[in-house]
């Protein structure tokens, strides 16, 4: 096979524009810091950062997520919290009312009474405690949970969260899991108040005293849910440890795979562009002077 002059320039001007592409890169990766500069630098690297990216993309959403619930519960404790110390004072008022021998003036009873129902305000104001635009005790329900009057207005339903692959976490407790079911002999603790507040000054011995037992009643079933509050809450917080973890893990993983060696990137552009000063004078004696003089 003939090698003609032309055939050995286009072969020369080639090899030229390899080995400057290849400096080039080499040079563009160390002022990036990045490896992949491009898709084509390394398909398969590439491909593998882009599911990392979507995974540390899902973290960082799941991380919000967790936020979020903690933010939720946290709110929600703080009401419950609240709500138990105001128990606490109708609790002390219902002893107090109960002893005849001390409370016997009926402006005194009643004074106690009105006492009980600002409580009952109270609980009810706790009752429509909102995290952002949402009642904490509503269900998935919008508005308050619980009307003037004192009853509930909210669902059943409840308000998940994404806390890990496949796993989800309740982060509310409804009205009635908090303070009790409304009707029946019973009732939720603002029935409760209410007739505790009624037989307080009617003077009823024997009212106040199955009241104060289903005062008692009601106290438990708050002081349960804020419990389960707390269990909930320890959840989020090993899950939030977890998270952080595994996003972490992702974004090692990811700087391993674009994140470039800038020792090695250094030593690589050293001998790129020792490979072309090379290439530049072996092609300066088969080609002709003028273009060699034009190329250096």
């Amino acid at each position: 096979m003939r090698v003609t002059s032309s055939m050995m320039m286009r072969s020369t001007l080639r090899d030229l524009s390899q080995g400057l592409s290849r400096l080039q890169e080499a040079q563009t990766q160390i002022s990036t810091n990045r490896a992949l500069t491009r898709a084509s630098t390394n398909p398969g690297a590439t491909t593998s950062a882009m599911g990392m990216r979507q995974d540390i993309r899902r973290a960082e959403q799941r991380s919000r997520s967790l936020d979020d619930a903690q933010g939720w519960l946290t709110t929600a404790d703080s009401a419950l919290t609240s709500s138990l110390d105001a128990m606490a004072r109708a609790k002390e008022i219902a002893v107090r009312a109960a002893n005849t021998g001390a409370v016997t003036d009926p402006a005194a009873r009643q004074a106690l009474a009105a006492e009980v129902r600002s409580i009952r305000s109270e609980l009810l104001a706790n009752a429509n405690t909102s995290y952002g635009s949402r009642s904490v005790f509503n269900g998935t329900a919008n508005g308050v949970a619980y009307s003037a009057a004192g009853t509930y207005m909210g669902n059943s339903s409840a308000v998940l969260r994404d806390v890990a692959p496949s796993t989800t976490v309740a982060v509310n407790l409804t009205g009635p899991e908090v303070f009790g079911t409304a009707g029946g002999p019973v009732g939720d603790v603002f029935e409760v108040l209410e007739r505790m507040a009624v037989a307080i000054a009617s003077g009823s011995s024997t009212a106040m005293t199955a009241e104060h037992l289903n005062l008692d009643a009601a106290t438990a079933q708050m002081s349960a849910a804020t419990v389960e509050l707390g269990t909930r809450s320890a959840r989020l917080e090993d899950a939030k440890f977890r998270a952080e973890d595994a996003q972490l893990l992702l974004k090692t993983q990811l700087s391993q795979v674009e994140d470039v060696d800038i020792v090695d990137a250094l030593i690589r552009v050293k001998a790129h562009e020792n490979s072309y000063q090379a290439a530049l004078q072996v092609a300066a004696n088969i080609m002709p002077v003028s273009l060699l003089d034009y190329l250096r």
